[in-house]
């Protein structure tokens, strides 16, 4: 079972001390609490959070709700709103009880009274009062008690409810009815539960009554603000209280979600007052409850409010209007994943040997972080899966093993980033997609979509434009021109995987490398690679055109394209262009992968000798070659960010062919004959220095 690992990253803790920050409440103070909206695509621990937020705020009024499962059951906004009154009801040790008397009285003359017509005066009736003077909303009050007192039978309705009211003892209504209420209380006490109340309060308005169930939740959210604010706002309430009230709210982007997303936030605005409601909401999606001018607008195309302070451990969300803030939850950094994987072989014990790597932890953490690059999800199943097998496998094997094309973690890791909604049809066409370099290059190249239907395509752009579903965008500053969108790498390399499992057409049965006519379904990784190359080819995108060929297998010919690009470019643009096309995917499975690495780097250039072959082409071929098997070694800014984020340790998790890089690199830069080309030269070799987890 993979372990969660809830708020022990400094990304949690981050979000856990913006919160702290603003739930810690001095008497006298009434601060406007923006609600806060936190981004994230699936699988990027957002329910985690909340989960550690509601047990680190267990002492304070806390309420945790998933949107998306109550409104699978049928609930409204009504049901939500109650559901977070009781939570916030609940007895604390350190904290007086929250009581709720216009909220609870009304919700007990609405769930009770069976003719609409009384049901809707009674919501007029407190309507009227919230806006009105102090007197009219005690009349109100006590009206609504009285007909509390004296419900015959005492339905789930009123015996769940008497608990959202004051102690009889305090002066609220008259006496009488004060003592008419306590006796109910005590007589049904367990007898009402508060899921049989929403039951009872959901089955008060049927469909044909939306106006009057939109007018009854209207004035419920406005009442349940209005005793917050009072709670708060008396002299012994506002020295008793030390926190305020937090609310976590998941999926806020379902369709029920965006309705009490709105609602809450009409009360608000309307109410026009402070109120001691923090409000912490959860999305994998841009809400459409925000999509109305109202609420800030349309997003901007390609992006989202609330990115991540860069190498800051602070969670800074970006206000949208007044009242509301949205920020995004980053993926974990390396450091974070180390953690994880030296808590992970911690707690497996001896069962599970310590890589045999120079610092073997270092080397999980690094090789589990440039597979995942941080996905929460991703990074605790990899880690789980590697320790599930066998005890006598490697770990260079283990990590072949449980990312296998058929394996049973490739499955589960594309359930869990793919949209939810998503078909097979859908599955193919994104796996073909990520054989792009990009996503926009996969929309636009028809060689990826013969004999696949509108709505394929249809739903293949929707996933392009919504930079939440599992996107990535290039870390790269926000004014760049380069910034490219592609898949999150972990998805892409999951893609990827699944691509290498479609069999490859047999070539004397027509289905030679550039795919054939066959359905765009049935293509294999060498055959959508070839379609690609072809069309970049045509198109005269050389360096495209390269990069297919190298991901196809053709070594010769990327190398050919580095070699007639050296010394005609600057340096910085030829390393930056063998950065692209080391970045080109390896196959996912087969034999090769199977062979040792020197003998499978040995085949990928046993060509060269044949015939007479150039030595700079020579050295240039071998120097491809190991790069492209070899992992990313440290960034190098001016030439590494190509706006590619795709990396593929497994070809040599190990590092072994950096000495042959060196090598290369060096006997280039003595040949270059040129100051500018021997320092740039020497510089790409001194990365490949060490091993890149250290």
């Amino acid at each position: 079972m993979p372990q969660e690992w809830a708020g022990e990253s400094g990304r949690d803790r981050a979000v856990e001390r913006y919160v702290q920050e603003l739930l810690v409440r001095r008497p006298g103070s009434r601060p406007e609490l923006p609600a806060t909206l936190l981004l994230g695509p699936r699988g990027s621990g957002k329910t985690t959070v909340l989960r550690h937020l509601a047990d680190w705020a267990r002492r304070a009024p806390v309420a945790r709700l998933d949107l998306a499962a109550l409104g699978q059951e049928g609930r409204k906004p009504i049901d939500v709103l109650a559901a977070l009154v009781f939570q916030l009801n609940e007895k604390k040790r350190d904290f007086a009880r929250l009581s709720f008397p216009a909220f609870g009285l009304l919700t007990i003359a609405v769930a009770a009274r069976m003719d609409a017509a009384d049901r809707d005066a009674a919501v007029r009736q407190m309507e009227e009062a919230l806006v009105g003077p102090p007197g009219s909303r005690s009349e109100v009050i006590n009206q609504l008690a009285t007909y509390a007192a004296t419900v015959l039978g005492a339905p789930t309705a009123v015996t769940a409810a008497l608990p959202l009211l004051p102690e009889w003892r305090r002066h609220w209504v008259r006496l009488r009815v004060r003592w008419q209420l306590a006796r109910i209380r005590r007589r049904s006490r367990g007898g009402g539960s508060v899921d049989g109340f929403l039951v009872d309060l959901n089955q008060r308005y049927g469909d044909r009554e939306a106006a009057e169930r939109q007018r009854a939740e209207a004035v419920l959210f406005d009442a349940f603000l209005d005793d917050l604010r009072r709670a708060y706002g008396s002299r012994g309430g506002d020295k008793r209280r030390t926190t305020q009230c937090l609310v976590l709210l998941d999926n806020v982007d379902s369709p029920l979600g965006n309705d009490f997303l709105k609602a809450l936030l009409d009360a608000r605005r309307k109410a026009g007052a402070a109120d001691p409601l923090l409000v912490l909401a959860t999305a994998g999606s841009y809400p459409a409850a925000l999509e109305g001018f109202a609420f800030g607008g349309p997003r901007r195309p390609g992006a989202l409010p609330g990115r991540w302070p860069a190498q800051e451990e602070r969670f800074v969300p970006e206000q949208v209007v007044k009242g509301l803030v949205v920020g995004r939850l980053r993926d974990l950094v390396r450091h974070e994943v180390e953690q994880q994987a030296k808590e992970a072989l911690r707690s497996a014990g001896r069962r599970v040997p310590v890589p045999a790597a120079d610092n073997g932890v270092q080397w999980l953490g690094w090789v589990v972080h440039e597979i995942t690059r941080g996905h929460p999800a991703g990074t605790a199943q990899l880690l789980a899966a590697l320790l599930e097998c066998p005890a006598d496998a490697g770990w260079e094997a283990r990590l072949r093993q449980v990312l296998q094309p058929s394996s049973e973690l490739v499955d589960a890791l594309l359930e869990r980033l793919l949209p939810i909604d998503a078909s097979g049809e859908l599955m193919q066409a994104l796996a073909r997609g990520a054989a792009a370099v990009d996503l926009a290059q996969a929309q636009a190249g028809r060689v990826l979509w013969d004999e696949s239907s509108a709505r394929v395509q249809e739903e293949f752009n929707d996933f392009c434009t919504d930079v939440l579903r599992t996107m990535h965008l290039d870390s790269g500053d926000e004014e760049s021109d380069g910034r490219t969108e592609t898949p999150h790498p972990l998805l892409r390399l999951l893609l990827l995987r699944r691509l290498a499992a479609v069999p490859e057409p047999d070539a004397a049965a027509g289905g030679a490398a550039g795919g054939g006519d066959g359905a765009a379904g049935a293509r294999g990784r060498r055959a959508v690679h070839a379609a690609l190359r072809d069309r970049a080819a045509a198109a005269g995108e050389e360096a495209t055109a390269a990069y297919h060929a190298l991901a196809g297998g053709d070594l010769a010919v990327a190398a050919a394209y580095l070699d007639d690009a050296f010394g005609r470019v600057e340096p910085e643009e030829w390393c930056a262009d063998l950065c692209r096309l080391r970045r080109a995917p390896l196959a996912g499975a087969g034999p090769a992968l199977d062979q040792p690495l020197w003998e499978r780097y040995e085949r990928l250039v046993e060509h060269l000798g044949e015939g007479a072959v150039e030595q700079r082409l020579r050295t240039i071929t071998r120097l491809l070659a190991a790069v492209w098997i070899g992992p990313e070694p440290p960034d190098d800014p001016r030439t590494d960010r190509v706006g590619d984020p795709y990396r593929d340790p497994l070809g040599d998790p190990g590092a072994e062919l950096y000495g042959e890089i060196q090598a290369r690199f060096h006997t280039l830069a003595v040949h270059a004959d040129s100051v500018p080309w021997t320092s740039a030269l020497l510089r790409k070799a001194k990365q490949y220095g060490k091993e890149p987890w250290l």
